[in-house]
């Protein structure tokens, strides 16, 4: 079974578990000992990103305390349950699916995180996965690297040991073993999985030997043919940047369509095109200013007529603003003569009114003159 001791003691060495001794005369075999750098390097990131993930999450279940302070508890623990389940997977049956050595590491770790999440929500009122956000698990990690709490070196230890195991297929880490050592040179000179340089200038990935095919074909300084044929090599990364602005051989249409040119070629051929087109391209260009002006004379002539045109309306609407004040004055003065006739009719009426009280008041008194008439002639 794996131990880990050395890993949190901070050795660097790499694991000699496997190794043969020398007993009993039998020989002490050299082992090759290369490993699948793609498959260490994913783990180690893996390693990182998954302790920084517990650390942020458990520093949120306890606002007293930074991240940092959880990284050797958490670190120790999490190393101890990859042990356990790769151990499981190694021992396995043989109807346990083989997996990469990335993919079954990879599933580890997430069931161990998730195994903390629910002891920190168990521990804390507060929901922690809105509290936490890609951006601080990724702030965190870096900084686990510049404060030395976890090396590269000590990480990349623990990943080989950890494929090592998990390797059921066999495939990801080299265990082939020679007797004499010029055979071991003779075996890492072509082994599979010794690691390269990408041999594109520029490119700094280190991979092994297994995966330089793969890589050539995404590598983004690889130098290539220009897609459209040009004599011009580019790097990848470049390609569609070239392609699409100054590669010789992009289809443009000639400048001058504009004027009417329908002449579509390539860009370095446009020179050529110029030269032989130069009597067409003058004709197109003296046609254009022959329309403009036609143009010019026909816009003068429009705007001549709108000035007319605005002249006569601007002159209706004089007259028609004087018509329009003289009949309002007009009748201003009718309804002023009206004023005074209602006027005078209601002094009339006033008149009328007193004119027959004087009358009925005369009926009156001719009454009491007979009736004084009458009451003297009974006496």
């Amino acid at each position: 079974m794996l131990s880990f001791n050395s890993f949190r003691g901070g050795s660097n060495r790499p694991s000699t578990i496997g190794i043969a001794g020398n007993y009993d005369g039998v020989p002490d075999l050299k082992e090759c000992g290369y490993y699948d750098v793609q498959q260490v390097q994913l783990i180690v990131r893996q390693l990182l990103n998954t302790l920084a993930a517990a650390c942020v999450e458990k520093a949120s279940a306890d606002p007293f305390k930074q991240p940092a302070s959880f990284v050797e508890e958490l670190k120790n623990e999490m190393l101890e349950y990859l042990q356990q389940q790769v151990e499981a997977y190694a021992t396995g049956s043989g109807n346990v699916r083989f997996q990469t050595p990335v993919s079954v590491l990879g599933d580890a770790l997430q069931s161990f995180l998730r195994s903390k999440r629910s002891l920190f929500r168990r521990v804390s009122s507060k929901i922690l996965s809105g509290d936490i956000n890609d951006g601080r698990i990724e702030e965190f990690a870096q900084e686990i690297d510049k404060i030395g709490s976890w090396l590269e070196g000590k990480r990349e230890a623990v990943a080989k040991a950890l494929l090592k195991r998990a390797d059921r297929s066999r495939i990801y880490y080299c265990q082939m073993r020679f007797e004499k050592r010029l055979e071991l040179v003779e075996h890492k000179a072509k082994c599979p999985l010794r690691p390269v340089m990408c041999a594109n200038e520029g490119c700094a990935e280190v991979l092994s030997a297994i995966h330089c095919e793969e890589h050539d074909g995404t590598c983004p300084f690889k130098l290539l043919p220009c897609k459209q044929g040009c004599k011009i090599s580019i790097l990848r990364k470049d390609m569609e940047n070239h392609c699409s602005t100054i590669c010789p051989n992009k289809v443009v249409p000639c400048p001058f369509n504009k004027v009417g040119c329908a002449a579509v070629l390539t860009q370095g051929s446009l020179d050529q095109h110029f030269n032989d087109s130069i009597a067409s391209h003058l004709l197109y260009v003296l046609q254009v200013l022959q329309k403009q002006e036609t143009t010019t004379v026909n816009q003068a002539q429009r705007i001549h007529l709108l000035e007319k045109t605005l002249s006569i309306s601007q002159r209706f609407e004089a007259v028609d603003v004087g018509s329009l004040s003289l009949t309002v004055k007009e009748q201003e003065a009718r309804i002023k003569s009206l004023e005074k006739e209602v006027s005078k009719l209601q002094q009339d009426v006033k008149a009328i009114d007193v004119s027959a009280e004087v009358l009925q008041l005369r009926r009156e008194l001719r009454n009491l003159h007979k009736q004084i008439e009458n009451l003297s002639h009974t006496s």
